[in-house]
């Protein structure tokens, strides 16, 4: 088995076959639900679906505090979807965990998937769509609002024009 998506079939302790999908909304079925009709999926099997090698089960994230979440802080998003490949390559697996990624940000879903081969996804599992904040200066002051994290949350319209000296 290799990992460096060639068609070799996936094997038991393959990093490619689990992947959890983090999604900020509130009802795991209705996730499930736009996701099978966003992806043309006639099947109707309640809270899991199957795209090509990955069957995907939605569910309430237990690690939710039931608070709004920041988006780096999808750990606590509500709806996890688990993710499992029991067969296919890892070609396979990664385009489906693509399929599912991009279809939940077509339809306005914010998405990321926590896996060993997020580098091999869109935006890297959706960690690009949804940078970290900065760390703060030494000595723990506050950040003054100017990193690049603040300014993608921002619209351009509110945006301050910085004055160069």
């Amino acid at each position: 088995m290799t990992n460096d998506r060639g068609s070799s079939p996936l094997g038991p302790d393959s990093p490619y076959s689990d992947a959890s999908i983090y999604v900020d909304a509130e009802a795991a079925p209705r996730v499930v639900a736009r996701l099978r009709e966003a992806l043309g999926l006639a099947e109707d099997h309640g809270p899991e679906l199957t795209v090509g090698p990955l069957r995907v089960e939605g569910a309430y994230n237990d690690y939710s505090t039931g608070r709004y979440a920041h988006p780096f802080d999808f750990l606590e998003w509500p709806t996890v979807l688990e993710c499992e490949a029991h067969g296919g390559a890892p070609a396979e697996v990664v385009q489906a965990v693509a399929a599912v990624l991009e279809a939940l940000w077509r339809d306005g879903f914010k998405a990321l998937a926590a896996c060993d081969f997020e580098d091999e996804l869109p935006a890297r599992g959706g960690i690009d769509r949804y940078p970290r904040p900065a760390p703060a200066p030494a000595g723990g002051a506050v950040s003054s609002g100017r990193g690049t994290w603040w300014k993608n949350l921002m619209s351009p319209g509110k945006r301050k024009v910085e004055i160069c000296d």
